[in-house]
């Protein structure tokens, strides 16, 4: 475990506290083979200094997880999960003949791997060691039995808003130009954020605890559709976190302002994989 990076653990915790709601949104059992009385400090201490984080990570986590299982009930076999860290939805959310692929660093996946089994937890997925920007995502790919003409959901979850903006777009260029036929789901900041131009100083306030503890948020996008446009994507879905909020939560008060400015959305290149209600 000092191997693997302390964040993925803090999203675990707050992903699994979600399974003690009397109507949770989602349920998640697997998650807690990774966890124990250490972590679970860490991310209250941290869940104390930034509390609206966990709720964030959850409602993420509902909205990706619907969009997932939509997907595979529409046909789609094929699963890919960028910087997966403990993600646990090659076990939970699966289906017949459907192959997940996780892109992650050799220490988490190797950490995975040997957890998932010695746990007796079944999983159909490959795991690809690597940094899919530098490495390349398409030559990672490449390297398993990834099948470029397969109907494809790619999953970018806590990624984009720590990358540079030319590595994001990157990305999602090497996916359009290679793969035949997929949707894409992933979360972002609005640039206004990362600007500090929101006019909202608990947001401000925010950004200053979360990056002295971890890393610069650096990357944020105003309008969603502008970006799929110019990469001549179709944007299916793009909600806030406070509409994800409103939606999953009614009549519950938002804990901050940030749920406006922090977005999931679901992209396409063509008919992605079926299914016209994800």
């Amino acid at each position: 475990m000092k191997n693997v990076t302390g964040t993925a653990f803090i999203v675990a915790e707050f992903r699994a506290e979600e399974n003690e709601e009397a109507i949770p949104l989602y349920t998640d059992y697997v998650v807690k083979i990774w966890l124990n009385e250490e972590t679970k400090k860490v991310a209250s201490h941290i869940a104390q200094s930034s509390p609206a984080a966990k709720e964030m990570v959850k409602l993420r986590t509902k909205y990706f997880d619907d969009v997932l299982s939509n997907q595979i009930l529409g046909g789609c076999k094929q699963v890919v999960i960028l910087g997966s860290g403990l993600d646990t939805r090659a076990a939970r959310i699966n289906g017949e003949k459907v192959t997940y692929f996780e892109i992650d660093d050799r220490a988490t996946l190797q950490l995975k791997e040997e957890t998932l089994k010695a746990n007796k937890v079944t999983a159909n997925v490959r795991y690809l060691p690597g940094d899919y920007v530098k490495d390349g995502l398409i030559p990672l790919l490449k390297q398993s039995e990834f099948d470029f003409a397969r109907p494809t959901y790619f999953l970018w979850e806590g990624n984009t808003t720590l990358l540079g903006k030319k590595d994001v777009i990157l990305v999602l260029e090497q996916i359009r130009d290679n793969v035949h036929n997929f949707r894409l789901s992933f979360d972002y900041m609005s640039d206004k954020v990362i600007l500090r131009t929101t006019g909202y100083q608990d947001i401000n306030d925010y950004i200053d605890k979360y990056e002295s503890m971890y890393a610069p948020w650096i990357t944020g996008f105003e309008k969603i559709a502008t970006l799929a446009e110019e990469l001549n994507l179709k944007v299916i879905e793009n909600f806030s976190t406070a509409d994800l909020h409103a939606q999953y939560r009614p009549g519950s008060s938002l804990e901050s302002n940030l749920f406006k400015f922090y977005f999931v959305c679901t992209l396409e290149n063509s008919v992605g994989c079926v299914s016209p209600d994800i």
